[in-house]
């Protein structure tokens, strides 16, 4: 892996010979390693990468970056500059707005992903105003716990709030200022994946998707909040790997 692409793209498993990779982009204050535990639960021959936004775990003392279409490019660029694979593109909640945004520089690039899967977010078009990064602390963290109460325990503490804050904020303002000039459909297939109790994304929302792609989307259900994927992984990936063999013939 060059070194454009070592730093922003975490390798969870690299077989050499697989010719189809999961590339999954995290939530907002989220990292590369939310997603290692789906290497329990992924085919042998799927390499498994995952986005490492600056900011966080080995990244930590590099600057954030509070554009989504910025770190869009970088992440895009990192993507190119590996050996050409068929790609399989996964980003929940903030990772969704940019596994779309990523999608469409691969495109423009001649190397588009093969399929792209948003989770638990509205598409551009359809994304409610907020304000969160410009508001205190306490209205940031509020709003993270009542999509996780499980992250109680990290946000309780003075010394690890104050580690994580600046990247959360960051995140959120990346996300919150997401306005594209202008919205451009996807070759590749959009599937959209959502929770039952999630209260972020209706799906009237999500059907709004079917505007960002040439293919009509499949919308499937969950059950759980918003950080669905964390109780069943198995689960998710096994449906990603059914939708992708569904729309290409590929054997998984």
């Amino acid at each position: 892996m060059s070194d454009a692409s070592s730093a922003w793209l975490r390798v969870l498993r690299d077989g050499g010979q697989a010719g189809t990779c999961l590339v999954c982009l995290p939530h907002a204050g989220g990292s590369a390693s939310f997603f290692r535990s789906w290497l329990a639960h992924l085919p042998g021959d799927i390499d498994l990468l995952a986005v490492q936004y600056p900011g966080r775990e080995e990244r930590f003392n590099e600057p954030h970056i509070a554009c989504l279409t910025t770190l869009a490019a970088h992440i895009a660029q990192a993507l190119l500059a590996l050996p050409a694979k068929t790609l399989l593109l996964f980003g929940h909640s903030m990772g969704a707005a940019l596994a779309y945004e990523v999608g469409l520089r691969l495109e423009m690039a001649g190397r588009g992903a093969a399929h792209v899967f948003v989770s638990a977010h509205a598409p551009p078009q359809r994304q409610p105003p907020s304000d969160l990064h410009r508001q205190g602390d306490a209205a940031l963290i509020d709003d993270i716990l009542r999509q996780d109460a499980g992250a109680a325990g990290l946000w309780d503490d003075p010394e690890l709030r104050a580690l994580f804050l600046p990247t959360l904020r960051s995140d959120y303002k990346a996300i919150e200022t997401w306005r594209p000039e202008r919205l451009q459909p996807l070759t590749a297939p959009i599937d959209v994946l959502l929770a039952r109790e999630d209260q972020e994304v209706s799906h009237d929302q999500a059907q709004a998707w079917a505007e960002l792609t040439r293919h009509p989307p499949d919308i499937s259900l969950f059950e759980g909040n918003h950080f669905y994927l964390k109780q069943q992984p198995r689960l998710v990936i096994d449906h990603l790997l059914r939708r992708f063999a569904r729309h290409h013939g590929a054997q998984v």
